[in-house]
């Protein structure tokens, strides 16, 4: 398919899909009545296309959280501490054991990201942020190339900047929950990895709120030794608006117990020899 007509494609579906959070939109004030919408232009460009996204008993930071293409939950070279969104220090990541020479990466960790395809999309907002891996939580049939704004005057890096993707091809619906738990174990490994090298990872959703959380709180759990809940409670302070949906939980709550009992084979192996 050539740059052109897949451009075009890329533009249908998106014209279909009409995902509000695609758009580069400014903050939108917290709606003043119970029913207040706001109207939207659609992926196309085109002011007579519109959709009305209803605000309707919709809290205000999850609007402003929703609003927002992303959010940093892991910022570069976080270090661990004990408050309540804190990471524990006595976890070995699974991953650091298949390559050792990331145990100790001289340039620190990468930031892990987490947002909507809109963040996904903006070349410039994800080299300002130092971001060079995408995880796409999504199940279109291609995947999103991140597009660069025009450079300005005052725009003082030009270097070229390259981005790496790994996909986890699942639909935002309970039923795809195992689907979901066979796509974890590689994901987590490719965002660890990539933090490890000190670079910086996006997962994203179409949205931002369902699959992309699912695979944040994933790696939380087994990377940070984070409980389900202790995951979810980290990553909704830092994006209020995530909810995986209820198969999702129910695979993550497993995932957790599964992580655990890996976890604990080694604690008794030793013990018993």
């Amino acid at each position: 398919m050539t740059r052109g007509s897949q451009g075009q494609a890329n533009e249908g579906l998106l014209s279909v899909v009409a995902l509000p959070l695609l758009l580069h939109l400014h903050l939108l004030p917290p709606p003043k009545t119970k029913a207040a919408t706001q109207p939207l232009a659609t992926t196309t460009g085109r002011v007579s296309e519109m959709m009305m996204l209803s605000f309707e008993n919709v809290p205000e930071d999850d609007i402003k959280a929703l609003l927002t293409p992303m959010h940093c939950i892991l910022p570069a070279g976080a270090s661990s501490g004990t408050s309540a969104g804190a990471l524990p220090t006595n976890t070995i990541p699974p991953w650091r054991s298949l390559a050792p020479a990331l145990n100790e990466p001289a340039h620190g960790q990468g930031a892990l990201f987490i947002g909507s395809m809109e963040a996904a999309l903006d070349g410039s907002l994800l080299r300002k942020d130092r971001i060079t891996h995408l995880v796409q939580v999504l199940e279109t049939p291609w995947a999103p190339q991140p597009e660069f704004h025009a450079a300005s005057d005052s725009d003082e890096d030009t270097t070229p900047w390259e981005f790496k993707y790994h996909r986890v091809d699942i639909e935002d619906r309970p039923s795809a929950a195992v689907a979901l738990s066979a796509h974890l174990p590689g994901a987590c490994d490719y965002i660890g990895r990539a933090l490890g090298r000190g670079e910086g990872v996006l997962v994203h959703c179409q949205q931002g709120v369902s699959r992309s959380a699912a695979v944040v709180i994933a790696f939380l759990i087994r990377d940070k030794g984070m409980s389900y809940d202790d995951a979810l409670a980290f990553v909704k302070e830092r994006r209020s608006c995530i909810k995986p949906n209820a198969g999702f939980v129910q695979a993550l709550r497993d995932w957790e117990g599964s992580c655990r009992a890996t976890k604990q084979k080694p604690r008794a192996n030793s013990e018993g020899s």
